[in-house]
């Protein structure tokens, strides 16, 4: 007997792998549901099992599927394509996205079944079907500098979310905080001190020229009259909700605690900060000569792009990213309202947004861009006009890779130089 092709389908879990392979041609199964444990000796065993199969069988060509699950396949699609006995086939092995696989079960089945067996029977039909995404799964080096760069960005997805919950505590310790701002950062040493280690009685308590000693402490010396904070101080304590004692005391130790959350976080950034630049030094990096662009945002577009050949235009790498818009149109309508797709690669596309926004800090070019679109709407100006200079940054970025060129400033048009010498 000789078959053409064997397609596997393999459903990973933390404890095990369950696999299933058919004939692509006829369907057939093969190997029936196979459960091995999802450790070096089940991988080896899993590959003993398909190699044997098709040895016996005749198939020369081996196409194995899986779902990216998490991190739980990296190891086995690693041990897969090392694997010496798989060697001797023409192999292929697809990663896909769980949604392509959840929308093809749709088809196959009307009742929708949900067990292990039935989800690796639905991959390997899946497999044999074909059309499939790119699958592209980077070398070693690319996966653990995603590590850091991805984590990196769920740290900075955490401390949004606690900085946002610290503000909603101290609303309701001091209400009148926040709009009459005696401090411009709420986060700041004094302000914070204020917020953590003293109740708001004992505040009130305070004559004016004990808050002014203590402001001027802690501002070490940074405030050019503590008095008028000192004052300011006063107005909005005065001006908030009264707050029950017990209250107010079981909030400040809340407040003190989420300080120190906050406090801790951002030393692990800047931990992770410090390895992210030692990684990426040695890597040829062009887009790090932008302005505003430094290690650790380039380390992140670049661990996430990893081979500029796989995405021919700019466009391309915009969809990867999700830096894309919906096109709505039907007949000749054509909708002028579209929303930003944001199916895509949600790790870049923070790196993309994160990288506009300091780059418009200091290259004229794109500061002039995102006023120019600030200032076209009156709904969600930072937002649209920071995403829009993020689209127009992956042009760039797409290009200094594709040439392997530093970035170069243009020149200032001569008729601009002279306008600006008339001023």
């Amino acid at each position: 007997m000789n078959h053409s092709t064997l397609s596997v389908g393999a459903d990973v879990h933390l404890k095990d792998i369950v696999l299933r392979a058919v004939d692509q041609r006829d369907g057939h199964e093969v190997i029936g549901p196979l459960s091995v444990t999802n450790n070096l000796p089940g991988a080896q065993s899993a590959a003993a099992t398909i190699a044997q199969a098709a040895t016996r069988l005749g198939y020369r060509r081996i196409q194995i599927g899986y779902e990216a699950t998490g991190m739980l396949w990296i190891p086995f699609h690693h041990f897969l394509s090392t694997s010496p006995l798989l060697e001797p086939f023409d192999l292929e092995l697809v990663c896909f996205n769980p949604k392509l696989v959840a929308d093809f079960k749709d088809a196959l089945v009307l009742r929708r079944p949900k067990s292990d067996e039935r989800d690796t029977f639905d991959v390997a039909a899946r497999v044999r079907f074909g059309e499939w995404p790119d699958s592209y799964v980077p070398g070693p080096f690319w996966q653990g500098l995603r590590r850091l760069t991805r984590y990196r960005f769920k740290l900075a997805q955490n401390l949004s979310r606690e900085k946002m919950r610290f503000r909603s505590y101290a609303f309701l310790k001091w209400s009148d905080w926040k709009r009459a701002k005696p401090f411009s950062n709420l986060f700041g040493a004094t302000s914070a001190a204020l917020l953590t280690e003293f109740t708001a009685a004992e505040l009130r308590d305070m004559t004016h020229d004990q808050l002014a000693d203590m402001i001027a402490k802690r501002g070490r010396g940074h405030f050019y009259d503590p008095h008028a904070k000192a004052r300011a101080v006063q107005r909005s304590l005065r001006s908030s909700y009264p707050i029950d004692p017990q209250t107010d005391e079981m909030l400040t130790a809340t407040l003190a605690t989420q300080l120190d959350h906050i406090r801790f976080i951002e030393r692990s950034q800047k931990r992770l900060d410090q390895h992210i630049a030692r990684a990426i030094d040695p890597v040829p990096n062009p887009i790090i000569s932008v302005p505003g662009l430094g290690p650790v945002i380039t380390g992140g577009l670049l661990a996430e792009i990893v081979d500029i050949s796989r995405f021919p235009e700019h466009r391309h790498l915009a969809q990867y990213f999700g830096i894309s818009w919906e096109r709505r149109s039907t007949g000749n309508f054509v909708s002028q309202n579209t929303r930003l797709t944001k199916v895509g690669n949600p790790y870049g596309r923070y790196y993309f947004i994160q990288g506009a926004d300091k780059v418009r800090q200091y290259a004229m070019e794109y500061k002039a861009y995102y006023w120019r679109k600030y200032n076209e709407v009156s709904k969600y100006r930072h937002k649209r006009a920071l995403v829009l200079t993020a689209r127009k940054l992956v042009r760039l970025v797409h290009a200094l890779l594709t040439k392997n060129q530093p970035y170069v400033r243009p020149q200032t048009p001569l008729h601009a130089q002279e306008g600006r010498a008339r001023l």
